[in-house]
């Protein structure tokens, strides 16, 4: 019987794969230990860490993004409620483009648009509308947005009536093409940022 190869630090493993024993190593991230010996639990490159004596395997791929909260995200505005503005997110600030690894719907309750009073959330927010927000809670279902920060809000919206996209003048939104002027929960960053 030909004895096992412990695996060498970045070699290339499968799930199952064996990685040495347990009097060596201690496992860590994606390794168990079955009967004395270390096995790989995900497919990834070993590492090794020698001054915790622990063996992982790191994962070749990412996985995508979970919102956590303080997070910031890019989402889309799909439903505007008298006290909830319902919107998809699109993807995390500063986590790549991956998708999102969960329900991709969020709400934003009028209590969380802006500091101060809010007279009708259809003056705030409007379907279609992009939307750059922060997460406050992901306990439940849907993930719960704030917008009250100054860089928090709309940064890109359409015209109501012609659905052209909207140019900012002061705190109003003015339509170039047929002239509408509306009003949002701006953020600082609007039409600055690429969606």
């Amino acid at each position: 019987m030909e004895a096992k190869k412990p695996a060498k630090e970045g070699e290339l493993v499968l799930p199952g794969d064996y990685l040495g024993v347990i009097e060596e190593y201690l496992p860590g991230e994606g390794v168990k230990e079955e009967n004395g010996n270390l096995i790989a639990t995900r497919a990834g490159r070993v590492k090794i860490n020698r001054e915790k004596m622990e063996i992982s395997v790191e994962p070749v791929t990412d996985t995508p993004p979970l919102p956590e909260v303080g997070d910031t995200v890019l989402a889309q505005v799909l439903e505007v409620k008298p006290q909830v503005v319902i919107v998809q997110l699109l993807r995390i600030e500063g986590k790549g483009s991956r998708e999102i690894a969960t329900s991709k719907l969020a709400g934003i309750h009028v209590s969380q648009v802006k500091n101060g009073f809010v007279e009708d959330m259809s003056r705030e927010f409007k379907v279609g509308d992009i939307v750059r927000a922060r997460v406050i809670s992901n306990e439940k279902s849907p993930i719960q947005l704030t917008t009250r920060a100054p860089d928090l809000g709309v940064v890109y919206a359409f015209c109501s009536r012609c659905r052209t996209p909207l140019i900012r003048r002061g705190d109003k939104l003015i339509c170039p093409k047929c002239g509408n002027v509306e009003t949002r929960k701006l953020s600082t960053l609007y039409r600055k940022m690429v969606i």
